[in-house]
Parts: C-alpha cells; sequence; structure tokens
C-alpha cells in the first residue's frame, strides 16, 4: 500500500473509533458500566471472562463452567464467546475488571465491522470513499442497536473481511486469499456460533454466483481444501456442543421456539424505539426482529437496481424463454388469486362427476407456488441471465439480500403474524446439521446488512466523480442519522457483594432471571461453584430448583447443603416479601455472617445427605387412553412417544386432573411423568389418585412435584424422569391431580405406568 493509501486507512480507522465511541457514549466514559442491562450483557462478560482467562478452551474443565451446579457441559447451553477474548482478556487481565474488557471489546466490534466492510467494498471498487458508505451502512445499521445486549451478534465484522477475501482469492488466485477467507469464517464462528452456519449459506452463494461453472477444476479444489480446513478447526467446538446438548441434555429448539425468533415480513417496518430519528416506527413488533434499514439504504439500494437494468439487456434471446417468461406471468396472478379466494369467500373446491379435482382451504399453498413461479420469473428476466453470464457483482449481492432476507423469516414466514408461505425457505436449511439448533432465524438479517452495504457503495461507484463527492457526503450524513441512537442506555454495575468465607458453593436468592444474571457477576469476584445459571439453555434440574426455592421449602437446602457449605446472598429488595430470609431464619444450621440494609448473607455448614426418592424400575403397563380437565394441548401428547411434544394444562385454573385409564385392572408399582425439555413446568402440588372402576378413588400420594423433578433432572438430564411411587394392586384408572391453581405451567412430555 502507498502512502497516500495508508493515510487514507489511517484516517478511516480514526473516524471509525470516533464514530464508535460517540455512538456508545457514555460507555467509553464508563467502562465499569453495563451497556443496555444487567441480562445478557453480563452473561456474555462472564463467558468472556470464562474462557479469556480461567480456563483453556475445549478441555473438560472448560465445558464444565461452574454454572448450574453441580450439572456438568454448561458451557455449551450458551456462546462461548473465544473469538472475542484477544480483544477482551488483555484489558480484564490489566484491571481486573471483567466489564472492562467486555466493553472495550464491545466498543471495537463497531469499529472492526466498518473496517471489514471498508475492505470488501475497497477490495470491489478500490475507492476509500464509497468504502467508507458500506462500513459506515454496516456497522452503524439500524438494526445494531436492537442488538446491544448480544455483543456476540455486534460482533460480525469477520463476515465482511471473508467475502472481501473471496474476491480477491478471484482477482489474484493467489492461495493466501482463499486461507484468509476460511480462516476468516472460522473466526466469525469462533464470535458467534449463529455466523457459523449463516456465513456458511452466503460463501455457497458466493461460490454458486462467482466460481460455479467458471473457475478451473484447480482453484475449485484449493478453495474447497481451504474450507474443509476450516471446518476442521471448528469441528471439535460443533461435536462438543452436539454431543453435551443432544446426546447428553437431549436439548433441541422447537419450530414453535425458532416461530417467536423469526422476523416477519413487516419486521422492515419495525425499528428499536432508541433510534433517534427512527424510534417511532413499530408497525409489527416482534423478539429480536426490528429489521427497519433506514431511508438511506434504500435509497441507495433503488439506484444501485435502477442502475443494473434488470428488466433489459443487450444481448438477444430465444423466443421459447418469452414464452416461458409470460407463462410463469400468467401463472404468478392466478396463484396469487387463488390465494386470495380463503380469505374472502371461505374454502373452495373444484368437483367434476363427483371427483374432487381441486381443492383451497388455506392461502399459504398457492401463495408458495406463487413465489416459486415469481423467483422463475426474475431468474428468467434478460437482465438477471445477463448479469450472471458476466458474473454482475451488484446483481449478486442485491439477489443475495433478498435471499438472506427471506432466510431471516424462519421456518414459517409471517406477514402481520399470518403465515403466507405452505413451507419457507428456511424450513430446506433445517434439513442441514446444525441449522435445527439455531433458536433466532432473525438474526439472518446481518448477512443481509453486509449485502446492502457493498449494494449502496457499488451504487455510489457507478456514478461520476463530481456528483460521486456530493452522494457521498449526502449518503454518510443519511446512514449515521438512520443507525443512530437518541440514547446508549448504560447502567450501573451491580454492586460487589461476597459470600461468606469458607463457603464451597455459592447461591443468590431470590433465583429469578435478574437475579441469576447478576449471580454471574458476582461470581467473577468470588469464584465458586455457582448453584444459579443464566443461559440459553438451563440445566434440567434448574426449574424445580427455583420452585422449591421460590416456595420457600427449607429441603432444597438440606440437599444444596450435602454437597458442601452453601454461602447464600440475598437482595432484600428482590424479597420484598421476606419468603427467602424467613426461609434462612427458619433454618436450623444456617448462619448469619453480614446483615446489610439492602442485603445480607448466610453460610449452610455441609450436613447429612437427604434420602432420595426412588428411581425408575420395573415393566411397562399398556394405556388405553388418556383425558384431562384442561389442555391448552391435547392430553394425547403425552403418550405420543415424543420428548418434544407435551401436555399443557391452562395456568391460573384450580383443579386440574389427567386422568389414566389402563387396559387392564393390574399392580402398579410407579408412575413415571417424563418432563424432557419441560422442567420449567412443574405444578406446584400433586395428588395422585387410583381406582379400580373410575368412581371410587383412594389416594397414594401428595406432594411437592418439584422435589422429585430436581433428583430426576440430575440422574437422566435428557429425559428427566419423574418417579411417583403406587405400589397398589387392581388398579385400572390413575389421577393426577393439581387441586390449587398455579402461577406456573403444568405439562406432561411423556408418561410411563410401571409393575
Amino acid at each position: 500500500m502507498n502512502g497516500r493509501g495508508g493515510r487514507a486507512v489511517a484516517i478511516a480507522c480514526a473516524a471509525y473509533v470516533a464514530a464508535a465511541v460517540a455512538y456508545t457514549w457514555p460507555l467509553a466514559a464508563r467502562l465499569d458500566a453495563v451497556p443496555h442491562d444487567r441480562a445478557d450483557p453480563l452473561l456474555t462478560t462472564w463467558f468472556l471472562w470464562w474462557s479469556g482467562t480461567q480456563a483453556a478452551p475445549l478441555t473438560t474443565h472448560w465445558w464444565n463452567a461452574p454454572m448450574f451446579a453441580p450439572s456438568t457441559g454448561v458451557l455449551a447451553f450458551s456462546e462461548h464467546l473465544l473469538g472475542l477474548t484477544p480483544i477482551a482478556t488483555p484489558f480484564t487481565l490489566l484491571t481486573h475488571q471483567p466489564l472492562v474488557g467486555h466493553n472495550i471489546a464491545f466498543i471495537a466490534t463497531y469499529v472492526f465491522a466498518a473496517l471489514g466492510a471498508h475492505f470488501l467494498a475497497y477490495t470491489l471498487t478500490r475507492r476509500h470513499d464509497v468504502s467508507a458508505i458500506a462500513a459506515i451502512a454496516f456497522a452503524f445499521a439500524p438494526y445494531r442497536l436492537s442488538q446491544t445486549e448480544h455483543i456476540q451478534v455486534l460482533a460480525s465484522f469477520w463476515t465482511p473481511v471473508c467475502l472481501g477475501a473471496l474476491h480477491r482469492y478471484a482477482q489474484t488466485w493467489r492461495t493466501r486469499w482463499i486461507v484468509c477467507a476460511s480462516a476468516s469464517w472460522v473466526m466469525q464462528g469462533l464470535c458467534c456460533g449463529y455466523f457459523t452456519f449463516y456465513l456458511a449459506v452466503l460463501v455457497a452463494l458466493w461460490m454458486l454466483w462467482f466460481a460455479a461453472g467458471g473457475w478451473p477444476a484447480r482453484r475449485l479444489a484449493i478453495a474447497a481444501a481451504a474450507f474443509a480446513g476450516g471446518a476442521i478447526v471448528l469441528a471439535p467446538f460443533l461435536l462438543g456442543y452436539e454431543g453435551i446438548l443432544r446426546d447428553t441434555y437431549g436439548f433441541k429448539r422447537s419450530v414453535g421456539e425458532m416461530h417467536v425468533f423469526s422476523a416477519d415480513a413487516a419486521s422492515l417496518l419495525s425499528a428499536s424505539e432508541d433510534l433517534l430519528v427512527w424510534g417511532w416506527v413499530h408497525v409489527f413488533d416482534r423478539r429480536e426482529s426490528n429489521l427497519f434499514p433506514g431511508l438511506t439504504i434504500v435509497l441507495l439500494a433503488a439506484l444501485a437496481l435502477s442502475a443494473a437494468r434488470p428488466f433489459s439487456s443487450d444481448q438477444p434471446e430465444p423466443r421459447w424463454i418469452g414464452r416461458v417468461r409470460r407463462a410463469l406471468a400468467v401463472s404468478f396472478a392466478v396463484l396469487v388469486a387463488a390465494s386470495a379466494l380463503p380469505f374472502a369467500f371461505g374454502s373452495r373446491q373444484l368437483t367434476i362427476g363427483g371427483v374432487k379435482l381441486l381443492s383451497i382451504a388455506r392461502g399459504d399453498k398457492p401463495l408458495s407456488l406463487a413465489l416459486v413461479a415469481a423467483l422463475l420469473l426474475v431468474a428468467l428476466l434478460p437482465g438477471v441471465r445477463a448479469a450472471f453470464r458476466r458474473r454482475s457483482i451488484p446483481a449478486f449481492y442485491a439477489l443475495a439480500a433478498l435471499v438472506t432476507w427471506i432466510f431471516a423469516l424462519g421456518p414459517d414466514t409471517t406477514f402481520m403474524d399470518h403465515r403466507f408461505l405452505y413451507r419457507a425457505p428456511y424450513s430446506w436449511l433445517m434439513l442441514l446439521p446444525g441449522f435445527d439448533g439455531l433458536r433466532v432465524p432473525a438474526r439472518f438479517w446481518t448477512m443481509t446488512l453486509v449485502c446492502l452495504a457493498v449494494t449502496a457503495a457499488l451504487a455510489v461507484h457507478r456514478l461520476d466523480g463530481s456528483r460521486r463527492r456530493t452522494i457521498v457526503a449526502l449518503a454518510l450524513t443519511g446512514l449515521l442519522l438512520d443507525g443512530w441512537p437518541r440514547r446508549f442506555v448504560v447502567v450501573a454495575a451491580p454492586p460487589i457483594r461476597p459470600s461468606p468465607a469458607g463457603a464451597r458453593f455459592r447461591l443468590d436468592l431470590p433465583v429469578t432471571d435478574a437475579r441469576d444474571a447478576q449471580a454471574l457477576y458476582q461470581q467473577m469476584f468470588d469464584p465458586k461453584p455457582l448453584y444459579n445459571g443464566f443461559s440459553g439453555y438451563a440445566a434440567p434440574h434448574y426449574g424445580a430448583m427455583k420452585a422449591l426455592l421460590a416456595d420457600g421449602d427449607p429441603e432444597i437446602l438440606r440437599i444444596l447443603a450435602s454437597r458442601g457449605s452453601v454461602g447464600i446472598v440475598i437482595d432484600h429488595a428482590a424479597d420484598a416479601d421476606g419468603t427467602q430470609r424467613a426461609m434462612l431464619a427458619g433454618f436450623a444450621s444456617a448462619k448469619t455472617v453480614r446483615a446489610e440494609h439492602d442485603w445480607s448473607s448466610y453460610l449452610i455448614p455441609q450436613g447429612d445427605v437427604p434420602d432420595e426418592p426412588p428411581d425408575v424400575s420395573g415393566s411397562l403397563v399398556r394405556i388405553k387412553a388418556v383425558s384431562a380437565s384442561s389442555e391448552r394441548a391435547p392430553a394425547a401428547r403425552a403418550i405420543d412417544g415424543r420428548l418434544d411434544t407435551a401436555w399443557t394444562a391452562v395456568r391460573d385454573t384450580p383443579g386440574i386432573a389427567f386422568t389414566i385409564e389402563l387396559e387392564a385392572s393390574t399392580h402398579v408399582g410407579q408412575l413415571v411423568i417424563a418432563m424432557g425439555q419441560y422442567t420449567a413446568d412443574v405444578p406446584d402440588r400433586v395428588r395422585i389418585d387410583v381406582s379400580a372402576d373410575g368412581s371410587r378413588w383412594d389416594t397414594v400420594w401428595t406432594g411437592n412435584a418439584a422435589l422429585p423433578t430436581y433428583y430426576a433432572g440430575l440422574r437422566h438430564p435428557k429425559d428427566v424422569p419423574v418417579v411417583f411411587p403406587i405400589d397398589r394392586d387392581g388398579v385400572r384408572f390413575i389421577r393426577v391431580a393439581q387441586p390449587a391453581a398455579s402461577p406456573r405451567d403444568w405439562s406432561i412430555a411423556e408418561l410411563r405406568v410401571l409393575r
């Protein structure tokens, strides 16, 4: 790089640092504070502290991070953030303040995102001014403000570097650039696990457009080898997650859960309320899906599309292509009209001679076919075909932006929460390994932002010199205004509250999401195994432990103390009714160590091991039928052989009863209710009755179901079989009842009756 180019890069770096500091202000002045809130940012700070200063990656000690004690492998419950530790760890070690390391890495994500996009755009244009447009469009996009609690999503700066390196390889055929592309993919995966997969999709699209049918076989082989090498580097991490989440715990993400965290087509008109200019845009709100792109990037994309002339070409084409296009256009119109019929007139069908030829009960099926027709029509447009023949860079990024946005809509595409496609394109990705474990498809929008940023830079690059300078200035101003925060929320870190000296374990009370995240913060200054936990998944026993503590049941304290002395810290404001302090005051061996005005601490010495409930034993008894007095989900789901479905009662309903009818009267030794992934849905109190004829009932068990659920979660974390001893002869009917209303859900994933 010559001196002039070096000065331009230095100026760009200084400008991006200044913009990042100003954007996140006052965070740079309060590096020991917390950006956004005291939940996820404290979790990500804890992960950076653990991965960067406490354990070597991929060791057993690293995977067995000390929360959700005594569970193992809990690091896999969320992102490890290893790719950000080179930034955060030096400052954490220097200051002994994990938040300082986290916050410097946080601000750096904006700087590096701008530099990465600048590198990509400069690779394509060889102009620093238009590259600055891509940098600002990507690093300060409105979407990023809605992700300030997720540093892993902000850490997407390796994505444009990967794409830029691919272009450099295509320009020079130098092996170092394809190695750089692969290494960037690896680093992106180590920063954010989601982008391991989402960037892989974007790279695959890139290869299909630029390399397939155009690159020599040797170049393709080198590229394949480079990315295979990257996959080998990532494999131990991915296999570690797979082994822990699937094999040990049986965790998986349901389509329903993915739907909640997918974008809606109307999310393009949903913006973070913290935006300075566009905070009022809220046509449709859904978690994680504030995809409003801003006005400036839309205008620049329109300029790029106009310059690309997608509907025209100077090349002649065969007549049959024109005929096919017209047929597709007619098909598209007919299918769109057909999709509107169910909304306007209800279900419709075509019958001739008593034979049903066509039925339209829902609009999503014909609309899905209409989308296929539209995509084929677009693919056959003269300009699109010509763009593919010449491997047009602007056309690729415009089309890739469209495709990745469609993927961001998730497996159940909706508009204003109304489903409009029968089978979404994202569901095709779910057939590939790993994609069915990603909870937030809306984060695919980050890939869209990279494509839009490049499209914007290329649109301005096409202009002549005098107009370009003016448009660059206007574009940079508009992009910054579109994404600039009205306020950047920074909150004080929790005060340090040490647990008593001599404690082997720590427990912060009350156990709530807010307190659990702050308990992780406390642990960084009080490094003892923590009974609390806060992550993407919860340990299987945790919901039951939480329920027992919330009820003030002292039995759970005996269980926890049987593993070693426990230091307990209680936040008085969160324990407003005094339930937690009363529980400790009534526990004979608990000693008050500190009693401050807003918090107190206690020490429980190690005690005897309590008697444990029985484990699963016996042979299966055949079930004839099941029924329930309250159903938010059907009772039959409790015997469908699947742990990922469940019968669920309507919460806050008194007198809920779930009844099991056996095929014949027999001896029943145990009723086993497998909770699977529904361990948080524990009823408050349970009464189990048995009957020989369904009219006269005898009570055989009463108590808190949370206690046997706690043991089941530790013994068998994959299916969590909760055992209720029956030991009765002549049983034909079993009734499980929750007599009083409960604020918690009650679910049964699977049940078994054993002799």
